[in-house]
């Protein structure tokens, strides 16, 4: 009978662990990194071939901004303007991740979408800088979710409010650090 106690207990704990299995791959970093990587060696064939690759994703930006960014990327690719394009990859990740604090902001109340969202949008940010003042700001927005604990042990209340305060302050950030285009 223990056994099959257990056994129904670990298996709720599986359904209701964070699935960071969905986090693992995203493609905007994955893609900035790539160009950034083949700009990096010169590889100016290699950008375009994976901007082109990612058509999907810059196009969909598009609805975020008033820049035709799949089309600038690769004019300035063509045109070996490295650092048009640099700033340009940059804008798609400040756009992933405005778009990935409204759906926190949205999902507030769901801790484990809320985290999840959360920690796609750290990728997102990492990928952008390496300075200390916007994961600060991460890190605040991360404690602001809360935490369930573990059958009410170590039970942190969410407060939306600090997320509301957190996410203006990144979001600032952003806009003062990264330009709106090229």
């Amino acid at each position: 009978m223990f056994k099959i106690l257990m056994v129904l207990f670990l298996s709720q704990l599986a359904l209701w662990a964070c699935p960071f299995d969905e986090a693992k791959v995203e493609v905007t970093v994955v893609a900035h990194k790539t160009i950034s990587k083949a700009l990096k060696d010169g590889d100016y064939e290699k950008a375009s071939q994976e901007i082109k690759k990612q058509k999907e994703l810059y196009t969909y930006f598009e609805n975020s901004t008033d820049i035709a960014l799949y089309k600038e990327l690769l004019n300035a690719t063509e045109a070996k303007e490295k650092a048009k394009v640099k700033k340009l990859l940059d804008l798609s990740l400040v756009l992933e991740i405005k778009e990935l604090l409204a759906q926190v902001d949205a999902n507030f109340d769901k801790y484990q979408k809320a985290r999840l969202l959360l920690i796609k949008t750290k990728k997102h940010l990492k990928a952008l800088t390496k300075k200390r003042e916007p994961m600060k700001y991460m890190k605040q927005l991360l404690k602001s979710i809360g935490n369930p604990g573990m059958m009410g042990v170590g039970k942190k209340d969410a407060d939306k409010k600090v997320f509301k305060e957190y996410k203006a302050k990144l979001l600032k950030y952003l806009n003062n650090n990264f330009e709106q285009g090229g």
